[in-house]
């Protein structure tokens, strides 16, 4: 509250002080001369400065969260898998001066979270090469035309035999991806599996397969006597079992036009490649490394397990079969796969082909439509 007697500084008063603070007279002088408070001069000719903000920093405004976002990737591609690119790390290089806290809280809104190293082959420049080569050369190519112009897509897999309870809940184990959890939670039963790098013997030989599906089926169950894969085994499936299942399905055609990877060891080995002149069997070859393009690979073999793992889950675990009872029960759930499933599958390589195409050769992102 002012003193008693006190009053505002007069029009003739505030000239008066302006002309002697402009002339060098410091508040103090101009002040005496007034016969006025020296507070009251200081606010009338001083310029106040704002006291800073007390508190928590704003947020970062959107353009510099797009900034940091970019500088994020600069970082995590610089690292190459080598270190983890840390907040405080990105703090430094984007020079801020708001906290960790802050920068998380940012990413976090934009949907952007720590998260496990995704695994996939390392490319070469020669595989991102060949990948757009093919994308360029099939992209156009409709999804009518890869379930019905392409006779069939073919592939090799080992299958664990399961025979027993205890290698029924290691196979069910390694297929189920997590499940919801609190901080703090996650070590009791239920919430820990065995990591999937560690090799489980079930107390059986595996079963090599060859599978082929188009034309809406799988047209081509070849179990290789055993499980050794060569050219002599790649040579006697394609005359003694995927030429008689491409004549079965499409009756009077003479040359079939199939699709497969490029392994050395049978499918271009010598006695591969004359068994497939001598078919008339046309290959559609995917690039090395490049399982997102195997129709097998991305949809069904891992279709035939969740099947597998499916029939399982009601059995008691002293349920026990011999090998060829599982050989036969994997035959049957492969060849009752669902027409529609199979061709959706195989029309899906034309959105694959495209977003290769986009992504220059690189991987891109399988799921979505």
């Amino acid at each position: 509250m002012p003193a008693a007697g006190w009053t505002k500084l007069s029009l003739a008063e505030i000239r008066l002080a302006t002309t002697w603070y402009e002339n060098g007279d410091s508040c103090s002088e101009i002040a005496d001369k007034l016969g006025r408070d020296k507070s009251a001069v200081t606010r009338l000719l001083v310029k106040q400065v704002p006291r800073q903000k007390q508190g928590r920093p704003p947020q970062l405004p959107q353009a510099k969260v797009q900034f940091v976002r970019r500088k994020l990737g600069q970082l995590v591609r610089k690292a190459a898998c080598q270190y983890t690119v840390t907040v405080s790390m990105l703090k430094k290089a984007c020079k801020l001066q708001v906290s960790e806290k802050c920068i998380s809280r940012a990413l976090h809104a934009q949907g952007v979270f720590f998260c496990k190293l995704r695994e996939k082959p390392i490319l070469t420049a020669e595989d991102v090469k060949a990948r757009l080569t093919f994308a360029r050369k099939y992209h156009l190519k409709s999804k009518w035309w890869w379930s019905n112009r392409l006779d069939a897509a073919i592939d090799a897999k080992f299958f664990y035999s399961c025979l027993t309870g205890d290698a029924r809940l290691r196979a069910a184990q390694r297929a189920t991806f997590g499940a919801y959890r609190a901080p703090g939670e996650g070590l009791d039963a239920g919430y820990v599996k065995a990591k999937g790098s560690l090799n489980y013997n079930t107390g059986a030989r595996s079963l090599l397969v060859v599978g082929g599906v188009g034309h809406g089926k799988v047209l081509m169950w070849h179990s290789v006597p055993n499980s050794r894969w060569n050219g002599k085994a790649a040579a006697d499936m394609y005359t003694k079992s995927l030429l008689p299942g491409l004549k079965a399905t499409c009756p009077g055609q003479t040359r079939f036009q199939i699709l497969e990877d490029n392994d050395p060891s049978g499918f271009k080995s010598k006695r591969g490649t004359a068994a497939k002149a001598a078919s008339k069997l046309r290959v559609l070859e995917i690039p090395r490394r490049s399982p997102d393009l195997s129709v097998m690979d991305y949809a069904i073999w891992s279709e035939i397990n969740r099947r597998m793992r499916r029939q399982e889950q009601k059995w008691p675990k002293s349920k026990r079969e011999s090998r060829s009872q599982f050989a036969a029960r994997l035959r049957r759930t492969a060849k009752n796969l669902p027409a529609a499933f199979i061709r959706a599958s195989m029309g899906d390589m034309q959105r694959r082909c495209k977003r290769i195409l986009a992504a220059k050769g690189g991987f891109f992102e399988e799921g979505g439509k």
